[in-house]
């Protein structure tokens, strides 16, 4: 139900449009003028103006330039008997959002109606998100909900200490841009913020990265190299992926915590650093250390504070800020001109439980913005999935029991591992992170599903 505002110096047609359009649930104001009109619209506002084209005095196409100067970007209507592509013309140049042929039909009138009232309401949405959009581009984390609020807060709290700070959470809630918040909040933000991805390297080259080594450690090391331990002094190193950390190296970085001193890899010399260990998980280190993957006191070492990355789902509120923001950045990227974003994309949006969190959001609106051709991210843009709400549960859903729970649950596994290949178009450590299970582990589901 929207306030629409019928402006037509013939007294029939302002009784018929306002009938026809009570009919549907509208609120209807009628003005026999446009003087009359704009003296409304300085007391009340209004969603759409329908507005004849011929009038004594002030013209259609002088009263919508009127209203555009004094009141604002109303959408509006024109109505006339009087039609040439001349006259179309002018009012569509003018700012109109369409225009309607007297006599009309009432189906068609109501269609025109409905889709001005539509741009109207995309166009008070995405007003109001560039707005917020702009309060916030002084963060890199993007959210009004109370659990980002939360996040927040407590980073605030958190970011002067030199305390390790242990960043969970699930794989794309942003752990890294927690991180750089950390760092740039805290008295080391004149340092370097330096990071690493425990789960890219291998056990001797990890090692080499994080320590340094000296000439002739190892067969290939032609001359001595600085560690990102040293690199980092007086700022922050950040450990992505701590979970994934050689076993057989975690004394070495327990030392780093407890001493602030280290060797190189093949020498023997004490090296002082003055650095904030600052990790990431997506795995439970809980449950790691009962198993025996994971030191104790190293695990102590580094959750001496805990922050947790919420995921996507938990705030949908904050989904239009963040939609809004990835079609700014690949339009300017993808060199498109889409602007906003049509209300059933939000909808759409919104509605979906982002089992790849951030990181699947801002994948999407970049492919929705390299599909757009208009200035309107439109449904048809976004992925399949996002059509089919119930996805998710259809997994688990559709089975019957008929088999024993482990075999079912097998089934419900090796689905679950296509849908993350599907999802990363088979990159193999993309789908990994996606399922918050390491690599080696996927390869070996893999073989076990025979789905290599």
């Amino acid at each position: 139900m929207a306030h629409i505002l019928v402006v037509d110096d013939e007294k029939n047609y302002r009784a018929v449009l306002g009938q026809l359009l009570e009919a549907e649930g509208h609120r209807v104001s009628a003005a026999e003028n446009p003087f009359a009109a704009l003296e409304l619209l300085s007391r009340e506002s209004v969603a759409l103006i329908l507005s004849d084209l011929k009038m004594p005095h002030m013209d259609g196409v002088a009263f919508l330039q009127r209203v555009r100067q004094d009141i604002g970007d109303i959408p509006f209507v024109v109505l006339t008997a009087f039609a040439t592509v001349e006259t179309a013309l002018a009012a569509m140049k003018a700012g109109a959002f369409d225009y309607l042929l007297k006599p009309f039909k009432n189906d068609e009138m109501l269609l025109i109606v409905d889709k001005a009232l539509g741009y109207a309401r995309l166009q008070t949405e995405n007003t109001a998100l560039r707005r917020q959009l702009q309060r916030s581009q002084s963060r890199d984390l993007l959210g009004d909900s109370p659990v980002m609020q939360k996040l927040l807060a407590d980073i605030g709290q958190v970011a002067p200490a030199r305390a390790s700070v242990l960043i969970t959470g699930e794989s794309g809630t942003g752990k890294e841009l927690v991180a750089g918040t950390l760092h740039r909040l805290s008295p080391r933000r004149q340092g370097p913020l330096v990071s690493i991805n425990c789960a890219t390297l291998t056990e001797t080259l990890l090692e080499s990265e994080l320590f340094g080594h000296e000439r002739g450690a190892f067969t290939g090391a032609l001359e001595r190299k600085r560690g990102l331990l040293e690199v980092a002094d007086g700022g922050t190193l950040f450990l992505d992926e701590i979970g994934e950390f050689p076993l057989s190296l975690q004394p070495r970085l327990l030392r780093v915590l407890q001493e602030r001193r280290f060797r190189r890899v093949g020498g023997t010399a004490e090296i002082e650093t003055d650095v904030r260990i600052v990790a990431a998980t997506n795995r439970d280190l809980s449950v790691m250390m009962a198993e025996g993957g994971f030191r104790e006191d190293l695990y102590y070492r580094l959750n001496v504070v805990t922050l947790e990355t919420p995921p996507l789902r938990r705030r949908p509120e904050d989904i239009p800020l963040l939609a809004l923001s990835f079609l700014q950045r690949f339009s300017l990227e993808l060199g498109r001109r889409v602007t906003a974003l049509a209300p059933e994309v939000l909808d759409l949006l919104q509605g979906y439980s982002w089992p790849g969190n951030v990181r699947e959001l801002q994948n999407t609106l970049e492919r929705g913005v390299l599909f757009c051709q208009g200035d309107v991210l439109l449904p048809e843009h976004l992925p399949e999935v996002l059509h089919r709400q119930d996805a998710p549960a259809a997994t688990a859903a559709g089975l019957e029991l008929d088999r024993p729970l482990p075999e079912l649950l097998d089934r419900i596994e090796a689905d679950l591992i296509h849908r993350a290949l599907v999802q990363a178009r088979g990159v193999q450590a993309q789908a990994a992170e996606i399922l918050g299970i390491s690599r080696s582990n996927l390869q070996y589901k893999l073989k076990k599903h025979d789905l290599a």
